[in-house]
């Protein structure tokens, strides 16, 4: 499993450098195109500061005021790659990675003690949603879906021959296909999983997210 994980970290790297300039700096053209970007460092704490999960959560005012107060959001960078991963050498792009992905294990925690059971649950949803096809890049959920070292490579050659075809089109183009890829690269079983772990729908239009290297506008998706 460890190979694995390692394996999708990789497959996070190089689908980053295989989406369109536009998508992988989470702003698309007009501003309204779902583009997953890095779809595996798409974190809880950054949806959580959302107004559109805040309302979804039903959370109170002092909660809002508590979640803004223990979970600032924070400069990106890291890695001294000027904070976009595509700028950064392999090292640097690990170490970029390590980093993030420590500090949201640190949020991951505090926010655990934020909110209750059937938020957490909740809000677990909704980030299964907004990942799409990242949900293959991400280690928690690659885990509960047991993905395989075979299934990472060979969503990893799909995601090389995209681009060296030029890409797939718009964002949202772009989107549709890896998720298609996704798909047909899960077994049954994998696929009722994931389903089971959206939860009910979520609006994922409604989201502001942040890119690698900073800025962001609705429905960007991470």
């Amino acid at each position: 499993m460890h190979r694995t994980i390692l394996a999708v970290a990789s497959l996070a790297a190089a689908l980053l450098a295989a989406l369109p300039v536009s998508e992988a700096s989470a702003q698309p053209p007009g501003g309204r195109g779902r583009g997953m970007g890095m779809g595996g460092m798409m974190s809880q704490a950054s949806l959580l500061r959302q107004e559109a999960v805040q309302a979804d959560l039903g959370l109170a005012a002092d909660l809002k005021k508590k979640i803004a107060a223990e979970l600032p959001e924070r400069a990106p960078g890291g890695g001294g790659g000027g904070g976009n991963p595509r700028d950064m050498t392999d090292e640097q792009r690990q170490k970029w990675m390590e980093e993030r992905r420590a500090r949201n294990t640190e949020d991951d925690k505090k926010i655990a003690g934020l909110l209750d059971a059937k938020q957490l649950a909740r809000l677990k949803q909704i980030r299964v949603q907004a990942l799409g096809a990242g949900a293959l890049m991400d280690d928690t959920l690659a885990k509960e879906l047991s993905i395989t070292d075979d299934q990472v490579a060979k969503f990893q050659s799909a995601m090389q021959e995209m681009r060296q075809g030029g890409g797939g089109g718009n964002p949202g183009e772009m989107r549709a296909k890896m998720t298609a890829k996704a798909m047909e690269i899960l077994s049954a079983d994998q696929k009722a999983k994931l389903e089971a772990l959206k939860g009910p729908a979520f609006d994922i239009s409604k989201l502001q997210m942040r890119g690698p290297g900073g800025g962001g506008r609705p429905g960007a998706g991470t």
